[in-house]
């Protein structure tokens, strides 16, 4: 699962700036300011190495936002999309991609000190953008723009940045910014706290050598005992998931999965009730009752009761098969074990891997014997090329660490955008996976530039299910490099509703699973490509235990809808429990606090449903595919001409409307839901 950094842990109304930029109109010459703007944002700092080199690069971004605020607010006379919202897009360019930088160094850079330098001044440009956000003065301009001579695309952008400005409350009284203005402050950098303790709980699992029955040999060739003769595996992905798909012993399992459920527990206990707290308080200041319905009320969702009806109505269609699926597994698990009475989140993937193998004759271990984050990336970069004419070359550009590559992608030698790979994981690096915009993209202006942090194998075979993560991710950056030649920056992929934001890349994901794509780049040590015939076994138990899965993503929904949709007076492990026990199919672990590194209730709040609703839109979208064909050039080109290209300068019901020719349908997820 992913997160797009859309600058999600700024405070809401600077992210509501998130991703404005200068728009480029032929009879409106740049500024001196627009010139000075550019000038600085041609420097990418992403390779400094002392605190002292990070805090003049923000001070220097704090002072170029302040000199473009004083001059918007300054501006008189009639107001114009060529004057006043360009001084608009210049003021929030620098906001964006000033926070993307720190963001970006805050969680990558191999220097604690750097880090820690960066993270403290994200709370400084939050601030500045949440008094950029209330400023009355900048929307009193924007307002008195006149709508009737602009065309759908610039109208769309322009009240969807007066929308933004009211949500954040700047027609409040001056009390009532105020008090806005101070919550913010406060809600930026809890939930950086929130983050840095999770990032820095790295974990120390130790276990006797013979607690790894089962595992691949490569696994064992790279957990070698310490001195004291114990394996100490850390919170890292490749520490941890291959443990609960192949470890044979229970206990083994259970440790581990205990272990990593309570990361960032005590310590993020306090922290994540004063985050609730905060955003519960912001909500009222605002006229809202709670979070949630403050934050659906510009999604596609649209308010917390119809995205708790969502949730219910999958629920209902998932529950069938995740019942089948139960059952059949826990009588499997019996002829395994004959003391499991009851299946727990520890069993789930070992005995679905079990069970494919001895059902569908798929041996999860022969499979990633198939796969290497190289061969991965390669095939991901072939598959791209063949659906959307990318080409993507090396860029020779400075890296924050020797293991990060850089890249430029091309379509038919135009320049589209640039973005660079961080794949392993390393000390005090983000440890989970997502797209990072770096720089916003403006057609005939600044090219997007963005960054994948993954937490993959450096070395040595690759699981399937990362392979489909990676591909999913650089969905992710796809969206972002095309959708960067926008005549507005406000119209890139950063403005887009939230519950859309995931479908591209949760379509992509299909093609993980397609042997003509597979073929060409899946191959074991000996070179030999993937079988066609292990592939088709691999689509054949593909589904089974799929809407068990689902359900567990609806547990995780609703914790993160309930979290948010009352008053946050309740005890959050009690909570927490009772919606997983809800909707998962298996009940809570004991013991754990899970919510603690829950980062997701931080950047996504409430709407982490998102993932739900856009896989529904994702498989809507396939059909498409699934009648043209899966490789079929032309149905791919259209679609990113369609939904990719264009970014947020539409309403994404428009974007699915247009490539389909119809409003969206949930029927495709219904089924897949009852696929055997």
């Amino acid at each position: 699962m992913s997160l797009v950094r859309l600058s999600v842990r700024l405070s809401l109304a600077a992210t509501l700036l998130a991703g404005a930029a200068i728009p480029v109109h032929a009879f409106a010459a740049p500024t001196a300011l627009d010139n000075e703007v550019t000038q600085y944002l041609q420097t990418l700092p992403l390779t400094l190495t002392t605190p002292e080199a990070v805090s003049a690069r923000c001070d220097a971004t704090l002072e170029l936002t302040a000199k473009a605020e004083t001059a918007l607010e300054a501006r008189t006379g009639k107001a114009t999309i060529s004057g006043d919202f360009r001084a608009f897009d210049t003021l929030s360019l620098i906001l964006s991609d000033g926070g993307n930088e720190m963001y970006l160094v805050s969680e990558t850079s191999p220097l604690k000190p750097v880090r820690d330098a960066a993270q403290a001044c994200i709370p400084k440009l939050s601030d500045l953008g949440t008094r950029v956000s209330l400023s009355r003065p900048i929307y009193d301009r924007l307002a008195a723009i006149p709508t009737k001579d602009l065309d759908e695309k610039t109208r769309f952008s322009l009240n969807k940045m007066l929308t933004n400005y009211r949500l954040a409350g700047v027609d409040k009284d001056e009390a009532t910014r105020a008090k806005v203005t101070q919550l913010q402050k406060e809600i930026t950098e809890i939930g950086l706290k929130f983050a840095e303790n999770t990032r820095d709980d790295t974990g120390d699992i130790p276990l006797k050598p013979e607690e790894l029955k089962g595992m691949p040999q490569d696994y064992i060739d790279a957990h070698k005992p310490g001195a004291d003769g114990l394996v100490h595996l850390t919170f890292a992905y490749p520490d941890v998931f291959p443990i609960m798909d192949f470890a044979d012993i229970r206990e083994t399992r259970r440790k581990v999965v205990t272990a990593f459920n309570n990361r960032g527990w005590p310590a993020n206990e306090a922290v994540l009730k004063s985050l609730l707290e905060k955003r519960y308080e912001l909500a009222q200041a605002l006229g809202y009752p709670d979070y949630a319905t403050l934050i659906t009320s510009d999604k596609m969702i649209g308010n917390p009761q119809r995205a708790a009806q969502f949730l219910d109505d999958v629920n209902a269609a998932a529950k069938p098969g995740a019942e089948a699926d139960y059952a059949e597994m826990l009588a499997f698990a019996k002829t395994i074990d004959p003391t499991v009475t009851e299946l727990q989140r520890w069993d789930r993937s070992y005995f679905e891997n079990k069970l494919r193998k001895a059902k569908y004759d798929v041996d999860s271990a022969e499979v990633r014997e198939y796969f290497t984050l190289n061969k991965s990336r390669m095939g991901i970069f072939k598959l791209v090329a063949d659906l959307f004419n990318a080409d993507i070359r090396p860029w020779n550009t400075p890296v924050w660490d020797p293991s990060v590559t850089a890249w430029e992608l091309y379509d038919n030698n135009k320049l589209v955008g640039r973005f660079y790979l961080d794949l392993s994981p390393r000390d005090g690096k983000y440890n989970h996976a997502a797209q990072f915009p770096i720089r916003t993209g403006i057609e005939g202006r600044q090219i997007p530039v963005g960054a994948l942090i993954c937490n993959f194998p450096a070395s040595g075979p690759m699981d399937h299910e990362d392979v489909t993560t990676f591909l999913h991710e650089f969905g992710h950056l796809l969206h972002a490099m095309y959708s960067g030649h926008t005549e507005y920056g406000v119209q890139s992929m950063g403005n887009l509703q939230w519950d859309f934001i995931e479908a591209p890349s949760q379509l992509l994901e299909e093609w993980t699973w397609n042997y003509d794509t597979l073929k060409g780049f899946a191959s074991n040590d000996k070179g030999e490509p993937i079988p066609e015939g292990l592939v088709q076994k691999m689509n054949a138990g593909r589904h089974f235990g799929e809407p068990g899965q689902w359900k567990t993503q609806l547990a995780y929904s609703a914790i993160s809808l309930n979290f948010y949709n009352r008053k946050p007076d309740f005890d959050l492990a009690t909570q927490f429990d009772a919606q997983l026990s809800r909707y998962a199919l298996y009940p809570p672990v004991p013991g754990t606090h899970a919510y603690a590194s829950f980062g997701h209730l931080d950047g996504y709040s409430a709407i982490y449903y998102t993932y739900v609703w856009s896989k529904a839109i994702a498989l809507d979208l396939f059909t498409r595919f699934e009648a043209d064909g899966i490789r079929n050039k032309d149905t791919a080109l259209r679609y990113r001409k369609l939904v990719l290209e264009p970014g947020g300068s539409e309403d994404a019901n428009v974007l699915i409307q247009n490539f389909l020719g119809r409003p969206l349908s949930l029927e495709a997820f219904k089924a897949e839901l009852q696929k055997k």
